[in-house]
């Protein structure tokens, strides 16, 4: 029975079907209308007195701080939040908002979002915010500390200043209101409380006090050495230190040197900047300066040393200009040429100025000035021994030395760097009387007899114009070549001691000897004798040269050829190389050999060159596996 209705049922519905996809114009199915579930507070302003405050949103809370002064109690914030949605409290709706209040955002689709608003208002201000003092000393900035009763304390730390009667003047915050009126007290010696009224009626208190601070170590603030060296005679100087006084007596300020103290004046003080101004004396002798001064019978320091150079002319020593910063002490001063650097504190550091003079049994002989220079305390003059006059005074250590300039003159004991008087001495001509030997090895030593032949070494200053470190003794083999060999060695009876070991270069030979001192002014001179310079011996214990020959480069069968003789069969052993020339700058290492000798090919013209201006050489000969030198002097062969 309900087969058929089932049936017609479903063929209704296929023709149904095929007629859509036929025919767009078929009635459409409604759609099911979708509800907003947006549900935020977008924005939440306050406005108080034509000022608007926007609070801070953040996840479902809403806050903001007001000023201290701000009622809460009725409020009507505007509030933007999603469209479509609702929220209660409403927007512009009057609200306590002294505690928290919550709001429900409600969407369309009836979901909801909660929101907690908390609006505060900040503590009424209500602090000391400044404390200046009508005193005459000066004072530390307050800081805040805590005392046993838990009160917030304004430390104010003086230096000399009478803490028990000081006028203050108190700020505090905007709108606050102090109690009692500071114009009223004047002893802070023991903490003063103070009671301070916010705005919104809170307080605070506070304890003000003042007390006398321990003085720091005075220290002295670092000079230059030039520092007051245009002050006058009684003029004033200004330093600065880095604690003071109030109080100008008792303050004291002592110039002093090696040789003189002065108590000075002190003329002002400054507690802003901590200088001092002094007073210097009316007369002093130039010297190295320094200041002590003391703010406190145990409280003093010293400064740095500085120049004063408006007073008296001054000598301290005489020094070596070059000695790497350690000065050496100067023990002679020769006469003449010797060069000599005087510290000197000169007045105006005027050089030309001045004169200076040996000054001996009430003669003057004037020294010569060369050069002025500075150091770093003192002033310098470098000056040199006269001429030798006509009358010579007897040598020694009571020779003065005078400064002299229009104001007047000055006299002192001529002494070194370690305070001890210097020597002047006259450079003595050398005198030669021999010499040791008449024939050396080029490596050996001979001497010159003699007296004065060498006068040194003198520590102080020496230039080539008046004093070399070493003698000069001359070779001269007649033929226009010579060699120059020095010494600074003298034997203990003033012999003077020639080595040629450092100049084994020399061809051997015989040379006449020249010779002069060290002292320039007296100049090289032949000395009459002659000396042979020989070759050295044989390395090896039984192999020498016997005959040598350099063939000449107009020798018709072996031009520019050396050949070697030796005194047996060299068979067994290795001929390595032939060394010959200046400075053995000719090396060998191509030649025959023969049961007896060597001879090597033609040398080159330089290398020829170079033989036949020094015919010494060696030959190396390797035997047993050791290198030994054998030296020959070879001949000219035509």
């Amino acid at each position: 029975m309900l087969k058929k209705p089932i049936a017609l049922f479903l063929l209704t519905l296929s023709f149904l079907g095929c007629s859509k996809n036929e025919s767009d114009d078929s009635p459409k199915t409604p759609e099911e209308e979708v509800l907003s579930d947006a549900k935020e507070i977008i924005s939440f302003k306050i406005s108080i007195d034509n000022e608007d405050y926007t609070a801070i949103i953040r996840n479902d809370s809403i806050f903001y701080t007001f000023p201290s002064t701000t009622d809460l109690t009725a409020l009507a914030p505007i509030i933007t939040y999603s469209e479509m949605a609702d929220i209660d409290p409403a927007s512009e709706e009057t609200v306590d908002f002294t505690g928290p209040v919550k709001y429900t955002v409600t969407a369309e689709d009836e979901s909801q979002k909660k929101y907690t608003a908390v609006l505060d208002k900040s503590d009424s201000e209500n602090e000391i915010t400044l404390v200046t003092f009508e005193n005459s000393g000066s004072y530390s900035t307050g800081f805040y500390g805590q005392n046993p009763a838990d009160i917030d304390t304004l430390y104010y730390t003086f230096t000399f200043a009478d803490i028990t009667d000081l006028k203050a003047q108190i700020e505090v915050s905007e709108g606050s209101t102090l109690e009692p009126d500071p114009a009223g007290i004047t002893d802070y010696s023991s903490p003063v409380k103070y009671t301070v009224t916010g705005v919104d009626g809170t307080t605070n208190e506070m304890l003000v006090l003042a007390k006398n601070r321990p003085l720091e170590e005075v220290r002295i603030d670092g000079f230059v050495s030039s520092e007051f060296a245009d002050v006058p005679l009684g003029g004033d100087i200004t330093f600065e230190v880095n604690e003071l006084t109030p109080y100008r007596d008792s303050i004291q300020v002592r110039l002093f040197s090696d040789l003189e103290s002065f108590d000075l004046e002190v003329k002002s003080i400054n507690e802003e900047t901590k200088e001092i101004t002094a007073t210097l004396p009316d007369s002093y002798i130039n010297h190295r300066f320094e200041l002590e001064v003391s703010i406190a019978s145990d409280n003093t320091d010293e400064s740095d040393g500085f120049r004063l150079l408006k007073g008296r002319s001054n000598f301290t020593r005489v020094v070596t200009p070059y000695n790497d910063g350690n000065p050496i002490p100067v023990e002679k001063a020769i006469w003449p040429g010797h060069g000599l650097d005087l510290y000197v504190y000169i007045k105006d550091d005027a050089v030309d100025d001045h004169e200076f003079f040996l000054l001996k049994d009430g003669v003057y002989y004037e020294l010569i000035k060369k050069d002025e220079y500075n150091t770093s305390i003192t002033s310098g003059v470098r000056v040199e021994m006269p001429e030798l006059p006509n009358v010579l005074p007897a040598e020694g250590t009571d020779f003065k030395l005078a400064i002299r300039n229009a104001d007047g003159e000055e006299v002192f004991d001529l002494v070194n760097s370690e305070g001890n008087k210097i020597e002047v001495v006259f450079a003595k001509e050398p005198v030669v009387n021999s010499i040791s030997t008449t024939s050396v090895r080029k490596d050996g030593t001979f001497k010159i007899v003699g007296e004065n032949l060498f006068n040194g070494p003198v520590i102080g200053y020496a230039n080539s114009n008046f004093l070399r470190e070493r003698s000069n003794v001359l070779l001269s083999d007649g033929m226009g070549n010579y060699y120059y060999v020095y010494s600074e060695e003298v034997d203990a009876n003033g012999n003077l001691i020639v080595d040629l070991s450092s100049r084994q270069y020399m061809p051997t030979g015989t040379y006449e000897v020249g010779y002069s001192s060290n002292y320039t002014i007296y100049p090289l001179e032949y000395i009459g004798y002659s000396i042979t310079i020989t070759q050295l011996p044989s390395e090896h214990p039984t192999l020498e040269v016997t005959e040598s020959k350099l063939y000449s480069d107009s020798n018709a069968t072996s031009a520019k050829q050396i050949l070697l003789t030796f005194n047996e069969d060299i068979g067994d052993y290795t001929i390595k190389r032939i060394v010959t020339g200046k400075h053995e700058k000719v090396v060998v290492e191509n030649y025959f050999t023969y049961p007896t000798t060597v001879l090597t090919g033609a040398l080159s013209n330089e290398d020829y060159a170079s033989t036949v201006n020094d015919r010494d050489g060696y030959v190396v000969v390797e035997d047993n596996g050791v290198e030994y030198k054998i030296y020959f002097t070879m001949q000219l062969e035509d």
